[in-house]
């Protein structure tokens, strides 16, 4: 069976498994991307229950009533209509790593279902999909894997953990969307999405319900034309501060600095206060110098990339923040860095307004 192992992210993987006619009996979907684990589960209850019978060969079962018998009950009546009965039960662990009201009173209860679920992979025109609420502890996550539940599942039935998109996963994403909506596009567009849409920036709220939602805009935006444009897109797509932070410092090294105050203009004009700004300043500057240093010590892009993943920073803005980063060398970085943090004493204390210490900072770089 295949489980959260595998290399290939769940979303493509699931997609995959649904199109091969690859899904057994017991399904479990969950990670950190609820927005995938939610969409792929409406997208299984619709592959396999017909709407016509919907009433009677979807059931839905909720925490607070959920014992084994009722699982169990229900999924010894086989499908009416449909190619299968679904038992659905969202949110069976739940973001705290409580188990429902039943099952986490009575450890029989919970021996009588697992007891239940074995083999159960083997049983023909039914299927039990459940998930789990994102563990936004680690520890959580690493513990809930341990559970007889969880190997259970991984062992009998297809887990899939839909965990953060990287670089190349986000591009199949969108492309996905648009070629679900009929719609053609260039390359460089997906490109102007991914750096445009502040997917991955831990600094600011913007996940896969926010992106899906934009791609909705855009689709709509183009109307009748078959191609979406970068007018399509710039829209739509709101810019993002950080965006333009990066764009200041990186204008900043390439010696053009009458580029770098428009956009630091533009960045106050947009209502960004100055200590917001400075806040953002610093960390692009922070994950520039951190990408320089590991670069200097072997490691090459790749596993700089991973290792600043642990931190939250995506893929495609530790590229960018590398190639900048070289422009200014890690000496130089760091004297930036150090004047960054006088600029934040300055303006706290009062001895500076702060639009004016901003502005003699990027004058000072």
């Amino acid at each position: 069976m295949k489980n959260n192992q595998t290399k290939t992210h769940a979303f493509i993987q699931v997609g995959k498994d649904i199109k091969a006619g690859e899904i057994p009996s017991l399904v479990l979907l969950y990670g950190s991307e609820e927005f995938l684990v939610h969409f792929y589960s409406d997208a299984l209850i619709a592959k396999y229950v017909s709407k016509a019978s919907e009433a009677l060969d979807l059931v839905t079962l909720d925490r607070e009533h959920v014992t084994a018998d009722s699982i169990i009950e229900n999924m010894e009546t086989m499908p009416l209509m449909s190619e299968r009965k679904v038992v659905y039960l969202p949110d069976f662990i739940d973001a705290n790593s409580k188990l429902p009201k039943s099952f986490a009173d009575s450890q029989a209860e919970m021996d009588k279902l697992l007891e239940y679920m074995t083999g159960l992979e083997k049983v023909d025109g039914v299927l039990l999909l459940m998930t789990f609420a994102n563990q936004e502890d680690s520890r959580a996550e690493e513990n809930i894997r341990k559970t007889k539940l969880f190997k259970l599942i991984n062992t009998g039935g297809n887990v899939y953990d839909f965990g953060m998109l990287d670089h190349d996963q986000l591009r199949a994403f969108i492309e996905k969307r648009f070629h679900a909506g009929g719609k053609q596009f260039r390359p460089g567009i997906v490109s102007l999405i991914v750096r445009e849409a502040g997917y991955g920036n831990k600094n600011i709220d913007y996940g896969l319900y926010d992106l899906d939602n934009d791609l909705r805009k855009i689709i709509a935006y183009c109307g009748e034309s078959t191609e979406i444009t970068p007018a399509d897109v710039s829209a739509v797509i709101t810019v993002n501060p950080e965006n333009n932070v990066f764009a200041m410092i990186d204008a900043i090294g390439r010696n053009r600095k009458d580029e770098a105050f428009k956009l630091l203009q533009n960045l106050l004009q947009d209502g960004s206060s100055e200590l917001q700004l400075l806040g953002m300043i610093t960390k692009q500057l922070e994950i520039m110098l951190q990408s320089c240093e590991m670069k200097g010590t072997g490691m090459n892009l790749s596993m700089i990339q991973k290792e600043l993943k642990k931190k939250g920073i995506h893929e495609y803005r530790t590229q960018k923040a590398l190639e900048a980063g070289n422009r200014f060398g890690i000496h130089e970085l760091k004297r930036i860095l150090s004047s960054a943090y006088e600029v934040e004493i300055n303006i706290k204390s009062g001895l500076m307004p702060g639009q004016l210490a901003l502005e003699y900072f990027v004058a000072g770089i």
